[in-house]
């Protein structure tokens, strides 16, 4: 769990650096704004940059999206000891309507945990690519 977190902190600050190079601001400039609203305003960014750039960055942001939703199910749900083995967990419902104590359950395994954790550290290293798609286009 904590690789998780270590690596979905590396890219939390990917995302950020996207950002920043979308807009041509320094470092720093929107580090307080959720990472999902960076994520929204950089592919609205992208869309005006030349062809290839507004595909490869949305399916990088696409991507880190999908990553930080289930960083954030695992991250967030109660994981009790089972003597199975079988890892599975629970947190309350997400769904803002629900209002009746129900929990949204999460099934993992080790070795979907180890997929996950490679699946982040590609698309960190991915970022590069993208990132020089970002940079050495004119700003917008």
């Amino acid at each position: 769990m904590g690789r998780i977190v270590c690596i979905c902190a590396v890219l939390e600050d990917k995302v950020a650096s996207l950002r920043h190079a979308l807009v041509r601001v320094q470092q720093g400039r929107f580090t307080h704004e959720p990472t999902s609203a960076q994520i929204k305003t950089s592919r609205r960014l992208s869309r005006d940059l030349p062809d290839p750039a507004p595909s490869l960055i949305g399916a990088f942001l696409g991507r880190a999206q999908v990553a930080f939703d289930r960083r954030n199910e695992l991250v967030h749900s109660s994981f009790p000891a089972q003597a199975s083995g079988r890892i599975w967990g629970h947190r309350a419902a997400r769904e803002k309507s629900v209002t009746d104590g129900s929990t949204d359950t999460v099934v993992t395994s080790v070795e979907e945990m180890g997929a996950f954790i490679r699946e982040l550290a590609t698309l960190v290293w991915d970022f590069n690519h993208v990132y020089a798609w970002s940079a050495s286009t004119p700003a917008p």
